[in-house]
């Protein structure tokens, strides 16, 4: 970094100490626009990764800031106290897909077209707009351990990340065959309702559970059934529909594995409160920010109630 430096807001990557000095593939996600590809087109997704807006490089925690501010081009941007901006655009079981830029929200002068990064409007979810390079990091934060660790990502995990947020997986329950599985769901789950409980009236509840926020869809039957747990005080649960939401607007993904650890807990635990002990501010070994996440917090609850 030569002329401009540049801080970091908060995120797993606040720190640049990592349990090895190995070398991590990260993806430069270009600044352009994709406006010429359909989002209707089936191939959308398949696209936007042939394009020359992605590049694979690697970094470690010697060269972690210095590669940071070269891929992010700093220099170009003319601000000062310029600072990158890190936001959480998608989880998985055990992993955390983390999206950095430079904080240009202040800056109109460079909210032009030549400087728009449509792949990292996509990707991101905040609702920021990036007129900067932007690199997507993937983190390994395993459960019953607080080892976390930036690890390679690559094009692959990209794509399963704009996949699934397109096809949500939640889970679907049927009395009937007194088994739960899960689905895929593309747009209005309202339509996926109404042909899944096959015009039936159908029930909403809203629930926190440690973590995760908990969404039931269900009709009513003539005979009890242990589709949803406790978690709803109907005990006549004919089918349901299992969901969560990260806001009012944007619907995550929900598993089997989830769904099936949740209602086991509800079962057992007095209150679906997170215990206090997972709120509060906790150091590592090397002095980093021990992160609980919604996965992280359900199997350790799992693991001692089992």
């Amino acid at each position: 970094m030569d002329n401009q430096s540049i801080t970091q807001d908060y995120s797993f990557l606040e720190k640049v100490n990592m349990e090895n000095n190995d070398l991590i593939e990260c993806l430069l996600i270009k600044q352009g626009m994709i406006k010429d590809i359909s989002w209707k087109d089936p191939n959308y997704i398949n696209k936007i990764l042939e394009l020359d807006y992605i590049e694979s490089f690697t970094l470690n925690s010697d060269t972690f800031l210095d590669t940071l501010a070269k891929k992010l081009d700093v220099d170009k941007f003319k601000v000062s106290n310029m600072s990158a901006k890190t936001e959480i655009v998608g989880e998985e079981p055990y992993y955390v897909y983390e999206l950095t830029y430079i904080d240009l929200d202040n800056n109109k002068e460079y909210h032009t077209d030549n400087n728009i990064n449509d792949l990292a409007n996509l990707i991101g979810i905040n609702g920021d707009k990036i007129y900067s390079n932007a690199i997507l990091f993937r983190n390994h934060i395993p459960s019953l351990t607080n080892s976390m660790n930036i690890c390679n990502v690559t094009k692959e995990d990209l794509k399963r990340l704009l996949y699934k947020r397109a096809y949500n997986t939640v889970v679907i329950g049927d009395s009937f065959e007194n088994k739960l599985m899960e689905d895929s769901v593309i747009g209005d789950l309202e339509i996926y309702a109404k042909k899944y409980f096959e015009g039936e009236q159908y029930k909403k509840v809203e629930q926190s559970f440690l973590m995760h926020n908990i969404n039931i869809w269900y009709t009513i039957g003539f005979e009890e059934s242990k589709l949803c747990g406790n978690i709803i005080n109907d005990k006549y649960v004919d089918k349901c529909i299992w969901f969560t939401m990260k806001s009012e607007t944007y619907r995550c993904n929900l598993s089997l594995d989830e769904v099936k650890k949740i209602i086991n807990l509800s079962l057992k635990l007095k209150n679906y409160e997170t215990p206090s002990e997972f709120l509060e501010e906790k150091n590592d070994n090397l002095g980093r920010k021990i992160i609980y996440n919604k996965y992280k917090v359900l199997d350790q609850l799992y693991h001692d109630n089992n």
